[in-house]
């Protein structure tokens, strides 16, 4: 569907970042259906009546942007739909929230709306950043002059809309609209709400006075009636900042009694309400959202309590971790990360026989190619254009090994032959991929890749970069590179090329061989990380055993005296264990997950197995894939099931 006339604000000086509110006021004589279908950039919440409605449209890209429906039965009688539309900007919106040109798209499918529309700007507002959620959209400070009744299309001064071309083509959503339930297992303490598991709600407040409200969410929780001693003062190891710090949304009031509806969910176990001046609380609720999984597994196993917690726990995470996008964590940055989508991935497809997000996340992945096949390690994000990948950047855009990883993503897709056609259409990315990668390999036949060349956070690491490699070299990253050109050619075989196939073949053969001699140490049967071989980890040893089937590295992991895969990239090391049969091995990394669920106040998963030197997130994706190994029959190593299969062309 190609949209034509959207709506918005009619003063050409409104740009982002701005609030508006649309109206639009009709009239059943009867019960009626009200459908339509409607699209927003950046986004929009639609309201029936002052209540909640719609939400969306699903994030989408420059390539797919999204449009979404709703269905509404009404009652006879005066209505009036608004919808309030943000558009932040590339300084303040999410950071994976992209943007075309801001506007409201409605097409009303039931005859029952209007054809005027109006509008009110949003005034007596502004907004603000945070050094907490920072990947979260803009915190919201309101003044006297803020119109708290335009939810409900009243107050204010209104005025037709301004409307406008826009040709973007516009798909529809091919996600299930996300879940909004009411929850109540919280308790009110003094200025805080303790929710008794790890929550991502929309709050809706009703507030009464004179004063000021400043409500700021954190990660931690209480689990005793009343908070222990610095409570509010709260910080986490390695972190600058005290968990309730930030600005919050923030809203000055003039007395009477006012609604505030969230605009966008938030994340944690604890919400900090703080009143200023006679203001009150009146009444508070809160309402769960996310994917509306429906889960073809049981997370209890019967005289197994550890297990069936860490089980438990990693199931909230994920759910606390997905909504229309996957996300690495959603309390701080709310982004699809290649890497943690593949660990994501693989336990959903164990839990659940719903693919559809697998599938906008592959193409969404796609999307992000540049022109050179390089994939970003993040997409969608407001950060993709005009960058350029420069040799030991950190913390930007390209990771390289996310790259390698995607092709591997692929494979796995590929593996539930649910949608060949998917993956034939994907396959030139992959290939794109490869030969990205393998145009940054050196005269010593390995990859010299610009970017961020994380690999796993470690306290010695620099950025999660291993020692000796900040220029995108590296054993563990070449060796990844290798398993994504093994796995490219049983794409290959099975929906493409095979002389392609083979022309992948033969670059791993000669991949494994630059790889064997400059980082295989003879004396320790095992690989150093970099080219002078002077530091040895677990990583390249792991990675050893899954591309190469180097069984020769097993004594020296065994050992226990190499440094640890962290909780993310142990997902390799359990499953290395698990093919090469390394019960033992398997058995005391696993203990690491049990010890994680345990950490008191954790109802989640968090970013790393625990420690004292740094522990950013409790609640992160890529931390939950035990579910995988509880559940899965086969690998990640398995070939593509060749039954029914077309001949690969020649």
């Amino acid at each position: 569907m190609i949209s034509r006339l959207w709506m918005r604000p009619q003063e050409r000086a409104v740009e982002p970042p701005f609030f508006a509110v649309f109206r639009n006021r009709f009239t059943t004589t009867a019960p009626a259906q009200l459908r339509f279908t409607y699209s927003a950039d950046e986004r929009a919440g639609f309201f029936c009546d002052g209540e909640a409605i719609a939400d969306g449209p699903p994030r989408g890209t420059v390539q797919r942007w999204f449009s979404a429906v709703v269905d509404l039965p009404l009652e006879p009688g005066e209505h009036v739909l608004t919808a309030r539309l943000f558009a932040f900007g590339p300084a303040l919106t999410a950071r994976g929230q992209m943007s075309i040109a801001p506007g409201l798209f409605v097409q009303d499918e039931s005859g029952l709306l209007s054809p005027d529309w109006d509008y009110q700007v949003c005034m007596g507002c502004s907004f603000s950043s945070s050094k907490t959620d920072w990947g979260s959209y803009a915190h919201l400070l309101t003044d006297e002059a803020f119109n708290w009744n335009a939810l409900e299309g009243k107050g204010g001064e209104w005025k037709p809309v301004a409307r406008f071309e826009d040709n973007r083509p516009l798909e529809p959503s091919p996600l299930p609209p996300m879940c909004r339930e009411e929850i109540r297992n919280y308790r009110q303490c003094g200025p805080y709400f303790f929710f008794d598991d790890y929550v991502c709600v929309y709050g809706e407040y009703v507030f009464s006075g004179t004063g000021e409200v400043r409500l700021r969410w954190a990660e931690p929780g209480c689990d005793s009636d009343t908070p222990p001693p610095g409570f509010a003062d709260l910080a986490k190891p390695g972190d600058p900042y005290p968990c309730f710090s930030g600005p919050g949304d923030r809203f000055r009031l003039t007395g009477g009694r006012v609604r505030w509806c969230d605009y966008w969910w938030h994340a944690g176990r604890t919400l900090e309400t703080t009143l200023y001046g006679n203001v009150k609380l009146e009444s508070a609720r809160f309402f769960r959202t996310g994917y509306p999984w429906k889960l073809r597994r049981t997370l209890s196993i019967p005289g197994d309590e550890r297990l069936s917690r860490l089980l438990r726990h990693s199931w909230n995470t994920l759910q606390a971790c997905i909504f229309e996008t996957l996300m690495d964590c959603p309390y701080y940055e709310q982004l699809q990360y290649i890497s943690d989508s593949r660990f994501d991935l693989l336990s959903l497809y164990e839990l659940s026989g719903d693919i559809r997000l697998a599938e906008n996340a592959l193409r969404q992945f796609a999307e992000g190619q540049y022109s050179s096949g390089m994939l970003p390690c993040r997409y969608p994000t407001r950060e993709h254009a005009q960058y350029h990948a420069t040799p030991g950047e950190l913390y930007q855009l390209h990771i390289p090994s996310f790259t390698s990883f995607y092709i591997q993503l692929l494979h796995d897709f590929a593996r539930l032959r649910r949608n060949d056609a998917l993956v034939c259409e994907l396959l030139p990315v992959a290939r794109r991929a490869a030969d990205y990668l393998n145009s940054t390999l050196g005269e010593d036949q390995l990859l010299h890749a610009p970017g961020w060349n994380f690999i796993d956070w470690l306290d010695n690491w620099e950025a999660g970069i291993p020692p000796g490699c900040r220029y995108g070299e590296g054993c563990t990253l070449n060796l990844i590179h290798l398993l994504s050109l093994q796995q490219l050619a049983d794409l290959e075989q099975c929906f493409g090329s095979a002389r392609q196939a083979a022309l992948r073949q033969e670059q791993a053969a000669r991949l494994e061989q630059a790889i064997r001699h400059t980082y295989w140490i003879d004396e320790r049967n095992c690989f150093a990380e970099d080219s002078a071989r002077s530091y040895v980890s677990e990583h390249a040893q792991v990675f050893a055993l899954l591309a190469l089937n180097e069984r020769a590295v097993i004594p020296v992991l065994r050992s226990g005296t190499l440094d640890e895969c962290g909780i993310a990239f142990s997902f390799y090391y359990l499953e290395a264990c698990r093919i090469h049969r390394l019960d033992d091995l398997f058995a005391r990394r696993r203990e690491r997950y049990f010890q994680a669920a345990e950490t008191p106040g954790l109802r989640t998963m968090p970013e790393l197995f625990p420690n004292d030197w740094w522990q950013r997130s409790d609640c992160h994706a890529w931390g939950a894939h035990f579910l995988y190994f509880q559940f899965t029959a086969g690998t990640i190593l398995d070939p593509i099931p060749r039954a029914t299969l077309p001949e690969a062309q020649p």
